[in-house]
């Protein structure tokens, strides 16, 4: 093949019974049928954790998805992490970065990573030209001291992240969103490596938020959904090894893990995909759907019903 025809764009998701799996499987049906609006030709697959739905099975036939059958979600973390895994299996988003062995087995030539809160303005071609050289490209993580938009040591402690990775004898990563991440220079076989220690890093910050609970501004962004797990099985020595948590908001545990499990790669190069090219958050207000310049948005899920109704070119509140 061509190394055109083995770019490949990936989704990984976890379905679980509750009213969270209806919210994401609109979001993947909306991200992929905005995906081939654009592009008929480009492979995608889902990395599935759990049972494959008639609806999600719909979805996937008729926008040409693979689908690759992962397992429990829960299987998967006991595997990684045989102490952490019942608090971990909580936070429905650690297996965003479980799927580097497979990914290394299909040997593409450069993998776009999506989350499903994600639309397709144009075609993915333009992002997988534009930005081949560095081995992972993303968008900075917001309120990072990189954003636009200013820093916030609060939302990112970017002097502590520094401090543990000195302790862990790394330099992490800068920090950088997970919604949309271009992976260059078979990047997925170093990642592929380090899955293990991803997880234990997400277990070490999470055993520190056992003991820890959110309180101050980090309430406003809710406790971690783990937290009374973790309290519970964690031993003397899961407490000696915990780590301080560097963030208010306990969501992006992932998005912290991965920046310092990164620290273990470190012939790694990052690079930032340019706002004119992605846009996150509410970005997508600053334009109108027919005039928007950029290839994706990730939109982050709490503007869903608004993404929704600015798709459909109905009036939206302008960004907060």
């Amino acid at each position: 093949m061509s190394g055109h025809s083995r770019r490949l764009v990936q989704y990984s998701l976890a379905l679980r019974q509750d009213g969270w799996s209806a919210d994401l499987v609109w979001q993947f049906a909306t991200s992929v049928r905005t995906l081939r609006e654009h592009n008929r030709s480009v492979p995608v697959v889902l990395f599935l954790y759990g049972d494959l739905t008639p609806e999600l099975a719909g979805v996937c036939n008729a926008h040409g998805v693979m689908v690759h059958h992962q397992g429990p979600y829960e299987q998967r973390l006991a595997a990684l992490s045989p102490r952490g895994w019942p608090a971990l299996a909580k936070y429905p988003l650690l297996h965003k970065l479980t799927n580097f062995r497979e990914l290394a087995d299909a040997d593409p030539s450069q993998v776009l990573c999506c989350d499903c809160d994600t639309v397709f303005l144009g075609d993915v071609e333009r992002l997988f030209d534009r930005y081949e050289g560095a081995d992972v490209v993303a968008r900075e993580e917001v309120h990072s001291q990189r954003s636009p938009f200013g820093g916030d040591r609060s939302f990112i402690d970017e002097p502590l992240l520094a401090e543990l990775g000195a302790s862990e004898g790394v330099a992490p990563a800068p920090p950088f969103n997970l919604g949309v991440v271009l992976l260059n220079n078979r990047a997925w076989r170093r990642l592929a490596s380090l899955e293990g220690l991803f997880v234990d890093y997400a277990w070490r910050f999470v055993t520190w938020m056992g003991q820890h609970p959110a309180s101050g501004d980090a309430a406003h962004y809710g406790e971690f959904l783990g937290a009374a797990e973790a309290r519970s099985i964690s031993g003397p020595a899961d407490l000696a090894r915990a780590l301080p948590y560097p963030s208010v908001n306990r969501w992006i545990l992932d998005e912290v893990a991965c920046w310092l499990t990164l620290g273990h790669a470190p012939s790694t190069r990052f690079a930032d995909f340019s706002p004119d090219d992605v846009a996150q958050n509410g970005e997508f207000a600053t334009s109108e759907r027919r005039s928007a310049p950029w290839t994706v948005c990730h939109y982050y899920s709490h503007n869903m019903r608004r993404i929704d109704a600015w798709m459909s070119n109905e009036s939206i509140q302008s960004a907060a």
